[in-house]
Order: C-alpha cells, then structure tokens, then sequence
C-alpha cells in the first residue's frame, strides 16, 4: 500500500451491504473476499458493513473478518460496537406503534414477522406460519442452521409484550402495496421495501423507527471515527439512503437498476467478489 492511498483510506469509512453485495449467491462470504478484506483491515483500512440482517444472522456469516469498527443491523436499529462489546443504538419500535403495525397487516390478509428483544436482551421472530416461497425459503434455512430466535405462535401477544424492533410483511407487489403506499408517508415510520433477491416475484415491507435507517446510521459510524469520506457498496433499494450520504457510491453489477442509476459507478457481482476487489485495487495490489 502507497504512502498517498494509505492517507486517503485512513481518512475514509468504507461501509458495505451483506446480502447480494458482499455475501455471494450462496448467502456466503467467498474465501477471496475472506482474504482480501482481512489483509486490508489488518493494514489499516476502515471497512465496516450496514445489513437488514439481525446480529445473530450476521455475525455467523462475517465471523471469518475481524471486523473492528462500528456494525450496523436491521438497517439500523442497532449500531453494535465490537470492540467494546456494546449497542451504540437502539432504535426500536413503540409499543403503540408495533401493535398498530400488526393490526393494519393482519387486516390486509398478511402474516407479519415480528422481531423483538425480551427483557434479558434474548432475540425472538414470532410468526404465524408459512404462506409463501419466499418464507419458506427464510424461515427453513434459518430453522435449519439452528437459529432458535424463531417462535411459531397462534397470536402475537407475546410478542408485544416485548421490545419490537420491526415488523416485517412478506408477499407479492400487489399485497403490498396498499400499506406501503400509506406507511410510507408517517413522520414516525421508515419503510424498508423493496424484492427479495432470493425469491423473484415476493417482497419484504419492513416497518420500523424512523431513526432506523442506514444513511442516520452509517453518518453515526463516520462521525464517530472522524473519518472525512464515505463510500458505500449496495444493490438493493434498502441501500440507497446510504448512498445518499456518500461521497462515492458503488452498485454490484447484479444491483437492482434503481441502485445502479444512484451510483458513481458499476463494480462486479456480488458473485465475482466484487466489493473485495473494488477495495484491493484502491491498496494498489489488485484491479477494479
């Protein structure tokens, strides 16, 4: 790494994305991309990640990388410092709001997701059962690799009764759209919507606190570093209010074509280890 490039690393926060961007096809993180971003963090470089997964989802599939900086999860709702072993932030839902949440989807046919933290600080995703592909493929391979957050119930009354951290609708474009179309518009509210890349024609509506978005919450990670650039990889919609916080912005060349269009610029897939590259060829040792 060159004496110019390392100066302008260090002064930069490179945040990424997980699924679709830097996890591959496999929901995986690639043994190149293992490589390249341990070598890079090892040498200085300020790496970091903002993903809709949970803690416990995450932390299994980067627990190759040691990661060192400030983690960001549910597209922030948490903001998780390793170092410290400690939340930073907690964005969570209101008890009015969580239960209005779940009334207004239960009343549109829908069976939310509900993911919660109970009072010793123990995730849970309560859930009704299984009503289409896409959460058959979530919910089976999280059971499958022994994720025990998952509770099968006949109503959501526990979960209430607990802190909410979203509430989560699954199913086509068409049921969807009549409640985001409203709930996107409440001061309160953010919405996270967009398709589920693993499961074509289903899309996830994702209901949370208004401070729980990832540009509020990658501007926190950089403030809280003193970094003077950001640079951020995504490729789905989720990611664009990040990108909306950048200095530079990267779409994986799988992004979705609203992404792509917000971008500075077009990188590999996800499946080429795209992301890892990007960043080796900025330490002069590899090519975009």
């Amino acid at each position: 790494m060159d004496q110019e490039n390392g100066s302008v690393m260090a002064n930069t926060l490179y945040v990424t994305d997980l699924d679709g961007t830097l996890l591959n096809e496999d929901q995986e993180i690639s043994e190149e991309t293992r490589v390249i971003l341990s070598e890079l963090i090892q040498q200085g470089m300020q790496v970091t990640f903002a993903t809709a997964r949970s803690m416990d989802s995450a932390a299994r599939l980067v627990a190759g990388i040691a990661f060192r900086l400030p983690m960001i999860f549910f597209n922030g709702v948490f903001i998780y410092d390793p170092a410290n072993r400690s939340l930073l932030q907690s964005n969570l839902l209101s008890a009015e709001t969580s239960r209005e949440m779940v009334s207004t989807f239960e009343s549109s046919g829908l069976h939310p997701l509900v993911y919660t933290m109970d009072s010793e600080g123990r995730a849970h995703v309560y859930y009704k059962g299984i009503f289409n592909p896409s959460e058959e493929r979530y919910i089976t391979s999280r059971l499958e690799t022994g994720d025990s957050r998952f509770r099968l119930v006949k109503h959501y009354e526990d979960a209430l009764g607990e802190s909410v951290i979203t509430v989560i609708a699954v199913g086509t474009k068409q049921q969807l759209d009549p409640n985001h179309d409203i709930l996107h518009r409440r001061d309160e509210l953010i919405c996270h919507y967009g398709p589920d890349i693993y499961a074509p024609g289903y899309h996830w509506l994702e209901i949370a606190d208004s401070k729980a978005n990832k540009r509020e919450a990658v501007e926190f990670v950089k403030r809280s570093i003193r970094a003077e650039r950001l640079v951020c990889f995504g490729d789905n919609l989720n990611d664009l209010p990040m990108f909306a916080a950048a200095d530079e912005k990267y779409a994986v060349a799988n992004a979705h074509e609203r992404v792509k269009t917000a971008a500075t610029g077009i990188i590999l897939s996800n499946a080429e280890h795209g992301v890892a590259r990007y960043l080796q060829s900025l330490s002069g040792k590899g090519s975009a």
